[in-house]
C-alpha cells in the first residue's frame, strides 16, 4: 500500500487553511472561514473528503498551527490562576521591569498582572544562588497558602520560588502538597518551565504557562475527539518553528503562544534553502495581522523571549513593557494589526487609521456579506479593483463590491472629503505604512539594509501589498511561492519536532570550564532522548545544537551564540571574539576591554520531519497548469493619484509560464491575489514562485 497521506491545518483570525499531501506528491488544499463554533467539524469534513477514494482511512500525521494561546492572553480568557512565591517576592508580577513602550505617553496604562495580588500567596523558604538551603521550607505555611488559594476556586497553579532554577527541591515539595490539597488542578513549576535566572521573567513565564494550561487542555481534547478517527498522532506547532506532541503541548502551552505565525516562516526558510536564497524577510499578511521575520543564511532569526498581551504580540525589539514576558525560544516575528480584516477608522482629529481592531471571520469585511458594516483593508482592495469583484477562493467566497463602495461612502468619504476610490487608496497606503514598520523592525532596527534582502510574500493578502511595500523600502526582489494563501499550513508539514532546554551558568566567560560545559550538554541531551522515548518517538535521528547566552558585564540583555557541534573546539578567547563581532554587527560597536559574561546554556533538539520538496510541488503545478485557463480577462484597477486607473490584465499563475510579463497585471489564484503595478514585471522561477522585479 502507498504511504498514508499527511495533513496540516492552520487556523487564523479569518480563515482556516487545510493541506493534505497525497501518495503521488500532490497537494489537496481547502480554505474555510474560521468560525469557532464549527471549525473542528469543518476540518473533519475536509479530511474525510480528501481521503475519499485514496484507499486510506487514516493519516500518517496530523499537524496543527493554532492561535489558542495568544487569543486567550489577548482576550483575558485564561484560567483562574493562583501563584505560590517565596515570602517577599509575590509582587514580582506587579513590579516587572522599568521598560515601557511610550516613554512620554502619560496616559499609558500598564497591562494588569495576569494573576491579581489576592491570588498570589507567599511561603517561607529560601535557597541561595548556589542551591544551598538558607531557610527551610515551612510546610505548615505552604499548606495554609494552598488552602487560601483553594478557597478562591483557582483552576491552575503556578509555583515560582527564588533560586529554584538551581535546585527545585522546595518547588517539588510544594507541588506534592498541592496535588493533595488541590486534586485535579494543573500545576506549573518554574524549575520545569524555565530553570534560568531573572526572577520576573521566570515568574511571568510560569504564570503564563499555568494560565493557559486548562484552556489548551480543553482545546486539544476537543480537537482530538473530532479528529481521532483519522490520526492518533496530533502535533502542534510551537513559537520556535518546531512541532511538539499534543502530550508535550499540554504540559508546556507557553511554547504555543506564537504557534500560528511560526509555520509560515518555517516554510519560507525551507523554500529559500531549496531555491538558493540566502537572506530575506518573510512577509505574511492574513485577515487580522501582518507578520515579518528576518531570515539569514536561510535560517530564521530567533529570540530568547517576547512580550504578549499588550494589544498585540510583538518582538521585544519592537515594543517593550507592553505585555507579559514569555522567556521561551521563539522566532523573532514582529506583528502589526494591519491584516485584511483590519477596520479603517477616523479619529477625532480627522486622521485615518487602520486596525488594530479586526472584523475577523464574523462578521468579516463588508464585501463578504456576513454582516460586516465597517470598511476594512479587504474592502479597500476590492474597491481599488485589486481583488475579484465577484468571488474569491475558487468561487466559494462571494464578493459584493457595491456593498464595499457603499461602506466607504457612508463611513469614510464624508469625513475625508474624497471619493470612495481615493479613500480606499488611502486605507491601502496607511496599511502599507503599518507593514513597513514591522519590516523595518526586523531589518533596519537589526542593522540590516532591507535593500539587500528579498521579500517573500504570502498569506491571503500579502501578495496584494507586497510590491508597494517593497518599493517603499527599496527592495528589488519579491517572491510569491506556490499556495501563498495556505503557505503557513504548508510550513507545518516541513517543521521538525523540536524541544528546547535552558540552564543558567552565570559567570565570566574566561573562567568557563569547557569540560563542565560539555558535561552539562550531555546531561541535557540524555534528558531529551528519554522524553522522546516516553512520548513514543524514536531519538535515533535526533540532531542537537548548543548555544550560549553572552553579554558584556553590566548589560541587562544577551546575545545568543551558536557553539560548534561535537566536542568543543573553540577556546574561551575565540568565543569572546565571536561575541564581540556579533555585538558590533547587531548594535554597531564592540567593547573588547569589557569582560564577557556567560548567562545561559541552551540546547536545541531536532527530530527531522518527512521532507516535502518544493520542486515536486512545482512539478505538480505544471502538470495541472495544462488544463487551467491562463488568461481571465481585464478590469480597471486604481494605482494611486500619480498613475490613476489602468486597464489591467487578469491571469492565473499559469499565464506566466510563457515568460515574464510587465504590469499592470493581476494574478488571481484560489488562495490569494498578486498585484503587479505599472513599472514592475512578473515571471516564474524553476520552483514556480512568482518573481516580481522593477523594470
Amino acid at each position: 500500500m502507498t504511504q498514508a497521506p499527511r495533513m496540516a491545518f492552520d487556523i487564523g483570525g479569518t480563515f482556516a487553511d487545510v493541506i493534505v499531501t497525497t501518495a503521488d506528491g500532490a497537494l489537496l488544499t481547502f480554505k474555510l472561514l474560521a468560525i469557532p463554533d464549527r471549525i473542528a467539524k469543518d476540518v473533519r469534513a475536509r479530511v474525510a473528503q480528501a481521503l475519499a477514494g485514496t484507499g486510506h482511512v487514516r493519516l500518517a500525521s496530523l499537524v496543527h498551527g493554532t492561535t489558542i494561546g495568544s487569543n486567550a492572553l489577548l482576550e483575558g480568557k485564561g484560567a483562574v490562576t493562583g501563584l505560590i512565591a517565596t515570602r517577599g517576592f509575590r509582587d514580582e508580577l506587579e513590579l516587572r521591569r522599568l521598560a515601557r513602550p511610550g516613554v512620554y505617553d502619560y496616559l499609558w496604562e500598564r497591562t494588569p498582572p495576569l494573576i491579581p495580588r489576592r491570588r498570589r500567596q507567599e511561603v517561607t523558604e529560601r535557597l541561595t544562588a548556589k542551591g544551598e538551603v538558607f531557610t527551610p521550607l515551612d510546610v505548615a505555611d505552604a499548606r495554609q497558602a494552598l488552602q487560601a488559594l483553594k478557597a478562591q476556586g483557582i483552576e491552575a497553579l503556578a509555583i515560582c520560588l527564588i533560586n529554584a532554577y538551581v535546585d527545585p527541591r522546595h518547588e517539588v515539595a510544594v507541588a506534592t502538597l498541592a496535588r493533595e490539597i488541590l486534586p485535579g488542578v494543573p500545576i506549573t513549576q518554574s524549575s520545569a518551565v524555565l530553570p534560568a535566572i531573572r526572577e520576573y521573567e521566570r515568574m511571568s513565564t510560569t504564570a503564563v504557562n499555568a494560565y493557559l494550561m486548562p484552556v489548551v487542555h480543553r482545546y486539544l481534547d476537543a480537537l482530538e475527539r473530532e479528529l481521532s478517527d483519522f490520526s492518533q498522532h496530533l502535533r502542534i506547532m510551537q513559537s520556535n518553528g518546531g512541532v511538539m506532541t499534543a502530550q508535550h503541548a499540554r504540559a508546556l502551552p507557553v511554547y504555543l503562544v506564537e504557534s500560528g505565525p511560526a509555520a509560515g516562516v518555517v516554510g519560507t526558510a525551507a523554500l529559500m534553502r531549496e531555491v538558493g536564497i540566502a537572506d530575506a524577510v518573510s512577509f505574511d499578511m492574513g485577515g487580522t495581522t501582518v507578520k515579518a521575520c528576518l531570515i539569514e543564511n536561510s535560517t530564521p532569526v530567533e529570540k530568547a523571549g517576547m512580550e504578549v498581551g499588550g494589544k498585540a504580540n510583538v518582538s521585544t525589539r519592537y515594543s517593550r513593557g507592553a505585555g507579559y514576558v514569555v522567556s521561551v525560544p521563539s522566532l523573532d516575528i514582529v506583528e502589526a494589526g494591519a491584516g485584511g480584516g483590519s477596520i479603517a477608522w477616523i479619529d477625532a482629529a480627522g486622521v485615518l487609521h487602520v486596525g488594530p481592531t479586526s472584523a475577523g471571520a464574523v462578521p468579516g469585511p463588508v464585501c463578504y456579506g456576513n454582516g460586516g458594516a465597517e470598511p476594512t483593508v479587504t474592502d479597500a482592495n476590492v474597491v481599488l479593483g485589486y481583488m475579484n469583484p465577484k468571488a474569491i477562493a475558487g468561487g466559494t467566497v462571494p464578493i459584493d463590491r457595491p456593498a464595499a463602495i457603499a461602506a466607504f461612502e457612508r463611513v469614510l468619504c464624508p469625513r475625508l472629503g474624497m471619493t470612495a476610490q481615493a479613500a480606499a487608496h488611502g486605507v491601502h497606503a496607511v496599511a502599507n505604512a503599518a507593514m513597513m514598520r514591522a519590516v523595518r523592525a526586523v531589518s533596519t532596527e537589526r542593522g540590516r539594509d532591507p535593500r539587500e534582502l528579498a521579500l517573500i510574500a504570502f498569506g491571503g493578502a500579502g501578495p496584494i501589498h507586497a510590491v508597494g511595500l517593497a518599493e517603499a523600502l527599496g527592495m528589488r526582489r519579491v517572491y510569491v511561492p506556490l499556495h501563498p494563501g495556505l503557505f503557513s499550513a504548508l510550513g507545518l508539514l516541513l517543521a521538525d519536532v523540536r524541544y528546547d532546554h535552558v540552564q543558567s551558568m552565570p559567570g565570566p566567560l574566561d573562567a568557563l570550564d569547557l569540560h563542565e560545559l560539555e558535561g552539562r550538554c550531555n546531561g541535557l541531551a540524555a534528558n531529551v532522548r528519554e522524553t522522546l522515548r516516553r512520548e513514543g518517538l524514536d531519538p535515533a535521528a535526533l540532531r542537537q545544537q548548543r548555544f550560549l547566552d553572552l553579554r558584556y558585564r553590566g548589560q541587562t540583555s544577551e546575545l545568543t551564540l551558536a557553539l560548534q557541534e561535537g566536542p568543543f573546539i573553540d577556546s574561551t578567547a575565540q568565543l569572546a571574539e565571536r561575541f564581540h563581532a556579533e555585538h558590533e554587527r547587531s548594535f554597531g560597536y564592540r567593547s573588547p576591554s569589557e569582560p564577557v559574561m556567560v548567562v545561559n546554556l541552551r540546547l536545541k533538539s531536532l527530530l527531522p520531519s518527512h521532507s516535502l520538496s518544493f520542486a515536486d510541488v512545482a512539478e505538480a503545478f505544471r502538470r495541472g497548469a495544462a488544463t487551467e485557463s491562463a488568461i481571465r480577462g481585464r478590469r480597471q484597477a486604481y494605482f494611486g493619484p500619480r498613475l490613476g486607473e489602468c486597464e489591467t490584465r487578469i491571469l492565473s499563475r499559469a499565464g506566466l509560464l510563457g515568460g515574464p510579463l510587465e504590469g499592470p497585471l493581476i494574478v488571481e489564484e484560489f488562495d490569494t491575489t498578486v498585484v503587479v503595478p505599472p513599472g514592475w514585471r512578473a515571471g516564474l522561477d524553476d520552483h514556480a514562485s512568482i518573481v516580481l522585479q522593477p523594470n
